[in-house]
This record gives C-alpha cells, sequence and structure tokens, in this order.
C-alpha cells in the first residue's frame, strides 16, 4: 500500500480493475483493540474490498486520526473517492460527526471526525453495533427476513436491531447498549460484557487464577480439559443465553445473529443458544439463530450501507 506500509499491514489486494462504473467508498472500523480500514466498490447487485488493511488502536486521538487521515488520502489518490463511512465504538452523533464516552477507545471522552470534512471528505458515522446489524441484514444471514437482533461479542458487547428494514437508533442514538446490561450472577452486579465478554472471561479467570490471560487463551486452555478455563467458559455462555433471552423477550425478533470474535467459538455460542431458549417466554415461536459469515467485514459493509442510506 503505497505511502501506509507503516501504519497498516495483513492487506489484501484487488484482483481486478480499480476503475470501474461504480461507486468506491472508504471505510472504517474502529475499535477498542484494533482499527479495519478499507476501500469497498459498491454497485451492479454486488461488492468487492478493493482493499483491506488493519492496526492497532493506539487509543491516542492524535495518532488515531494520523492513522484515519493518512489511509483516507492514499485511498483518494489510488481510488479517486472522497466518501468516508465510519462504524464507530461508543456513543455516536451523527449530525456533528462525534463519538462520546469514548476515552477508553479514543484516549478522549469527546473524538471529533471534523478533520476528515477539512480535509475534503464526505463522511458518514454510525455505532460499530447498528453497523453490523446493518451489514447481516444487507449482505448476511439476514436477508430475506424483516426483523432481526445482531449481537457483536468481542473485548465487549455491540448490538443492533432492524426492524421491518429500517435500522434502530433511538430517541437519543443510543439504542442496543447491551454491553451496559446490569447482571447479577452469582455475585455483585456487574455490566453484562464484564460478565460474559472478552473482558469478562478475561476477569473472571484471573480472579480464580491470579493472573491475567487472554480470552483466546481461555478458550483454549478449556479445549484441553483446564477444569478452571471450562468453568468460567461456562459460566459466561450461561449468562450471555439468559441476558439474549431477556433481550428477546423485550424485542422479539424473527433471528438473532452473532458476530465478533468470540462467535467463532462454537461450543460457547451453541451453549449460550440452548441457555436462551430455556429462557425465552413464549414457547410458540420459532427464533432463528445464527453465526455471521461475514467476519470482520459486517461492520465496514453496514457503515457503508449507512452512507448510502444517510447520503
Amino acid at each position: 500500500m503505497r505511502n501506509c506500509g507503516n501504519l497498516f499491514a495483513a492487506r489484501e489486494k484487488p484482483s481486478f480493475e480499480k476503475y470501474m462504473l461504480a461507486k468506491k467508498y472508504i471505510c472504517f472500523d474502529i475499535g477498542k483493540t484494533k482499527i479495519l480500514a478499507a476501500v469497498l466498490k459498491v454497485g451492479r447487485g454486488r461488492y468487492d474490498f478493493l482493499e483491506i488493511a488493519e492496526r492497532k488502536n493506539p487509543k491516542n486521538p492524535k495518532k488515531i486520526q494520523e492513522i484515519i487521515l493518512e489511509f483516507c488520502n492514499y485511498a483518494r489518490a489510488e481510488y479517486w473517492t472522497k466518501k468516508v463511512a465510519v462504524s464507530a465504538a461508543h456513543l455516536v452523533d451523527p449530525e456533528k460527526k462525534i463519538v462520546r464516552q469514548g476515552k477508553e477507545c479514543y484516549g478522549t471522552d469527546i473524538f471529533s471526525f471534523q478533520f476528515l470534512r477539512e480535509a475534503g471528505f464526505s463522511v458518514r458515522i454510525e455505532n460499530d453495533g447498528r453497523c453490523f446489524a446493518l451489514g447481516e441484514y444487507h449482505f448476511g444471514k439476514s436477508v430475506g427476513l424483516k426483523n432481526i437482533l445482531a449481537i457483536n461479542l468481542g473485548t465487549e458487547i455491540g448490538g443492533g436491531l432492524i426492524i421491518s428494514g429500517a435500522n434502530y437508533t433511538g430517541a437519543h442514538n443510543s439504542s442496543l447498549e447491551i454491553s451496559h446490561i446490569s447482571a447479577n450472577y452469582l455475585g455483585p452486579w456487574a455490566g453484562w460484557a464484564g460478565a460474559c465478554a472478552g473482558k469478562g472471561i478475561e476477569n473472571s479467570y484471573r480472579r480464580k487464577m491470579g493472573r491475567k490471560v487472554a480470552a483466546k487463551e481461555i478458550f483454549s486452555e478449556a479445549e484441553k480439559n483446564n477444569q478452571v478455563a471450562k468453568e468460567v467458559i461456562s459460566e459466561a455462555a450461561d449468562i450471555l443465553g439468559k441476558g439474549t433471552a431477556s433481550i428477546i423477550n423485550i424485542l422479539d425478533p424473527e433471528l438473532i445473529v452473532f458476530g465478533g470474535s468470540l462467535s467463532g467459538q462454537k461450543k460457547f455460542i451453541e451453549r449460550a443458544v440452548r441457555v436462551a431458549r430455556k429462557n425465552i417466554f413464549n414457547k410458540y415461536a420459532n427464533y432463528k439463530f445464527a453465526i455471521s459469515t461475514l467476519g470482520n467485514k459486517a461492520n465496514l459493509l453496514g457503515a457503508v450501507k449507512n452512507f448510502i442510506d444517510s447520503a
């Protein structure tokens, strides 16, 4: 990637012509641990990723701006586009182009994307959970359905809801912040993510073993029959299942689709789904559950769909 080799790695290069009669979008997915950047071409009933790259999130506002702006300048020159679609963690204000309450992710409580407009780009931003829902609804497992609940399992838990094809944002653009649902499971009240998402699994294991281990390694230890790891993961799956059932009881969606890094843990998701089914009130409803097949591209696709819909 010209001019960006020092910032991004693991690039996927295009294997076809870059310039066709289709619209191209620069897109980002900004999460707590990493920043995903891509160029997406949409047209004629299909989409193609012309380029995709990843960088660790420095959690510093100036450095994040530098990463985003350098990729945008590169993509503008290489692919002739000024459209920037952003999937952003935390509270998004799409009109002011800012994200609030995101200090753990951006290194500042308020992060503004106005620097992109000042640099001549057209920018649209949306919450990452809702971008995940949009991506799944229009490009993934949910095609043909009206109502879906999307649950993105990573370090924390993102959520999105599509109702009759529309992206539900809430009255204050803060809908489906399900990481912060309070849960009480054999102990004090805590945020749902702190009980069953990646950081919750890591914290639970650390309390039992006295050392910090990444969630991925805890799952690996469970496969090796580490009893503490198996206990931690089973408890997390139970909490995830009960919480999912509670959300289903309120929203009554057709499909519940899981994504994010933890969705690749099949046994974990299967146990959570079994627990959810046991705790769903409506025993006559035929709720469907699925795991995303879009991987880390779902949020990028959703961000672009949000740009198209709000343009």
